[in-house]
């Protein structure tokens, strides 16, 4: 191979920046509506557990917040994530 096809990257090309951009913005109105398709305690939990950077929230945690199980919490989200990933499949 020639020295010069290591100095191109496709990744760099412009549509493919302006794809990558728009894949994420689809992305993140999927994952808002299937946000705001919970209800408000399944909301909480999936938030405090999976989107938080920082100090995710343990199920122990949830679990004293909500005056339930830890086990209870795992319950709730697993459904919770079984309904979201419904709305983020494909069609």
């Amino acid at each position: 191979m020639a020295p010069i096809a290591y100095l191109t990257d496709a990744r760099n090309e412009p549509s493919q920046l302006l794809e990558s951009v728009e894949t994420g913005r689809v992305e993140a109105r999927g994952l808002q509506t299937a946000l705001a398709s919970l209800d408000e305690r399944s909301r909480r939990i999936i938030e405090a557990r999976w989107l938080r950077e920082k100090d995710p929230a343990t199920l122990h945690d949830l679990a004293a917040e909500f005056n339930v199980s830890a086990e209870r919490i795992r319950q709730v989200e697993v459904k919770a994530m079984q309904k979201m990933k419904g709305l983020l499949a494909p069609a």
